[in-house]
C-alpha cells in the first residue's frame, strides 16, 4: 500500500508571489493534483480573513493551519478544529513590555460573539502602512482604531503583534522568548525587509505543532513542507521533508532538505507536479 503524505505550504513568500497572489498556473496545477488525491494544505500567520479571499478557487480539502498554529480550520465546514489563546494575565503582560518599550502594539482577539478583531493605535511606518492597508482595502472588517487598549475587556487574546526595526523589538523578544506559556515569531517583513514582525502567541501556537496534529488527524505517514521564513522552522523540524523556495531566508535555506524554484516561479506547485509525475504512484 503506497504511504500516505501531507504536503503544508507556507503563503507569504513560498506558495503566494509578490503581489501577494497564488499565481493563476499554481491554482490550476494544484487544484489538477488534490482532484487526483493529493493531501495538501497551507499552514501561515496569516488570518481566516485574510486567507479566504487568498486562496479562493484553491480546492482545499485538508483543514488549514492559520496565525503560525493559533488555529487549525476546516474550511469547508466552517470551523475551528483547534484554538490556542493566550493566557488573559500573560497576555496583559507582553502588551504592558510593548507599550513600556515604545512599540505600537496590534492586538488579535476573538470577542464573546466569535468575531474576530484587531486594535491598533494608527499606522507609524511603511510596513504597518503596506499591512493594514491591504487588510482594510480588501474589505477586512477586523480592524479598529484605538487611544488605548481598554475596548479588550473580556476578550479572549489571540495574539499580541509589533512591527518595528529589528533594534527596537530586540528587549521584548528577549524577554519573553524563553518564557514557558508563549512563543515569540520574531522575523523579517518579506515586503518590506527594512522592518520585523515580533508577534507573541500561546506556547502551543507553532506550525510545529499544528502540521503534526493534522498528520495525526489524518493519519498520515509522511510530512513534506514548504517554507522560505523564520517561521516555518518549527514546520521544518516537524517534517519528514522540507524544501525551501530559492528566495527564502538563509535559515530556512541552511535548514532545508532541498531548495526549489522561487515563489515567482511557481516553484511549490510545479515541484509537487514533477515529483508526483515522477512517483507515478496513487495519491489518495
Amino acid at each position: 500500500m503506497a504511504e500516505r503524505v501531507l504536503y503544508v505550504s507556507d503563503l507569504d513568500g513560498t506558495l503566494l508571489n509578490g503581489r501577494q497572489e497564488i499565481p493563476a498556473q499554481s491554482r490550476e496545477v494544484l487544484n489538477a493534483l488534490i482532484r487526483e488525491g493529493m493531501h495538501f494544505t497551507i499552514a501561515t500567520a496569516r488570518a481566516y480573513e485574510s486567507v479566504e479571499r487568498i486562496v479562493e478557487g484553491l480546492e482545499l480539502q485538508v483543514p488549514v493551519v492559520l496565525f503560525n498554529g493559533v488555529f487549525i480550520r476546516d474550511m469547508a465546514e466552517g470551523r475551528y478544529l483547534v484554538e490556542n489563546y493566550l493566557d488573559p494575565l500573560l497576555a496583559q503582560e507582553i502588551l504592558r513590555a510593548y507599550l513600556d518599550s515604545g512599540l505600537n502594539p496590534l492586538v488579535y482577539t476573538m470577542n464573546a460573539a466569535g468575531e474576530p478583531k484587531v486594535y491598533y493605535r494608527g499606522i507609524f511606518n511603511e510596513s504597518e502602512a503596506q499591512y493594514i492597508g491591504n487588510r482594510t482595502a480588501g474589505g477586512d472588517k477586523r480592524f479598529t482604531l484605538v487611544s488605548d487598549f481598554t475596548e479588550i475587556g473580556e476578550e479572549q487574546v489571540i495574539t499580541v503583534n509589533a512591527i518595528d526595526r529589528s533594534g527596537r523589538m530586540d528587549a521584548v523578544f528577549h524577554t519573553f522568548r524563553s518564557r514557558d506559556a508563549c512563543v515569540c515569531h520574531y522575523g523579517p517583513d518579506v515586503y518590506a525587509p527594512a522592518y520585523h514582525w515580533l508577534e507573541i502567541s500561546s506556547l502551543r501556537a507553532t506550525k510545529r505543532e499544528a502540521v503534526l496534529a493534522l498528520k495525526a488527524m489524518g493519519g498520515y505517514d509522511r510530512l513534506v513542507c514548504f517554507g522560505d521564513n523564520l517561521n516555518d522552522l518549527s514546520m521544518f523540524e516537524a517534517a519528514d521533508e522540507c524544501y525551501a523556495v530559492s528566495n527564502a531566508h538563509p535559515l530556512a535555506l541552511d535548514a532545508a532538505d532541498g531548495i526549489i524554484a522561487s515563489n515567482e516561479e511557481n516553484g511549490v506547485a510545479y515541484y509537487l507536479r514533477d515529483r508526483i509525475a515522477a512517483e507515478n504512484v496513487s495519491l489518495s
